[in-house]
């Protein structure tokens, strides 16, 4: 896009009912002064309006459809259409913003964050009755096999990444235990690195990435989506990942990459998670290049040594290295 994220960028969080955001001062980038040192500002400005044309109208649609009066949170990155109140959706906005912000700073790039509000619309829920009958909505407008092979089996959970419009839905009894922000950040922080790397990102990886998004905003993970939530540990999953590079029980990574989802236990989770952390977080634009590499369709271990310089053996022992001297 020859676009980098502006070093004094502030959050934009617009809730519907209040006044639009000055376009010009709103966008948080700028055009690269090397591979576009004529890009004209007004431009950027412009193309942040048209994003909420676009999301105000997706906002009337979704309206129209359900028969419910929506509201309605605009970020950078993402739009957040939701029964919620304006007063419970704000922090919401905030938890998107403050992932996006982090990821464009710890990389000065903006590959990890290549959606718009325009095209990302996020479906927050209020209670399970809600849920069933916007799943009868996304019936009528899907066919079952653009529903997704999972369908059927998420009616039971309480979040569904499709492909054109993630869902969730959260009651009385889940705010409890966790903000709704949680899951709104799980689900944004995974759709970052699937865009990113054109949907090429192996499982582990962008799981673990949407398990670090909800770290790095929280400092907590409470998240669950199709897991067993006897199953997975609250708490702060960075000391629990350490715990287990003490006591050398993690898995190798070769063995963690081929794992399936339905067979992961709650260390897998947390374990997950650190690899992403300890990738990005130690050397940064080599994650970069891994994401392209993904996207350009390499094998993942001969992406992760090729780009690491290291053989994949040797890269977990750092992982493990850098996990005990973390505090």
């Amino acid at each position: 896009m020859g676009r980098i994220p502006l070093k004094d960028a502030k959050p934009l969080v617009w809730i519907k009912g209040t006044p639009l955001p000055r376009w010009d001062t709103s966008t948080g980038e700028q055009w690269c002064p090397v591979c576009q040192p004529l890009g004209d500002a007004s431009a950027l400005a412009s193309d942040l309006k048209e994003q909420f044309e676009a999301v105000l109208e997706n906002n009337k649609q979704w309206e129209e459809r359900t028969g419910w009066k929506l509201g309605l949170v605009v970020t950078h990155h993402a739009a957040v259409h939701t029964q919620l109140s304006p007063a419970q959706a704000k922090p919401v906005g905030m938890a998107l913003e403050t992932l996006t912000l982090h990821l464009k700073k710890i990389t000065s790039s903006l590959l990890l964050t290549p959606t718009r509000p325009g095209t990302l619309g996020l479906m927050l829920l209020w209670d399970k009755s809600a849920w069933e009958q916007f799943r009868k909505v996304m019936e009528g407008l899907y066919k079952p096999q653009e529903l997704g092979e999972a369908w059927g089996s998420a009616r039971d959970y309480n979040a569904y990444d499709h492909f054109a419009t993630p869902h969730m839905y959260e009651t009385p009894q889940t705010v409890r235990v966790r903000p709704p922000s949680c899951g709104a950040t799980f689900i944004i922080a995974r759709r970052q690195l699937n865009a990113a790397t054109n949907q090429r990102a192996p499982f582990w990886l962008a799981e673990g990435f949407a398990a670090y998004g909800d770290y790095v905003v929280h400092k907590i993970n409470r998240w669950f989506t199709v897991y067993d939530i006897k199953q997975i540990p609250i708490g702060d999953w960075m000391i629990d990942a350490r715990k287990l590079a003490a006591e050398a029980k993690q898995r190798t990574w070769k063995e963690m990459m081929k794992r399936e989802l339905r067979d992961w236990e709650a260390e897998d989770h947390v374990q997950t998670m650190a690899m992403v952390a300890f990738l990005l977080e130690t050397e940064p634009a080599k994650f970069l290049d891994l994401t392209r590499r993904l996207k350009g369709g390499d094998d993942t271990v001969a992406a992760l040594e090729d780009v690491y310089r290291v053989k994949l053996d040797d890269l977990e022992q750092r992982c493990t290295r850098w996990l005990l001297a973390r505090r």
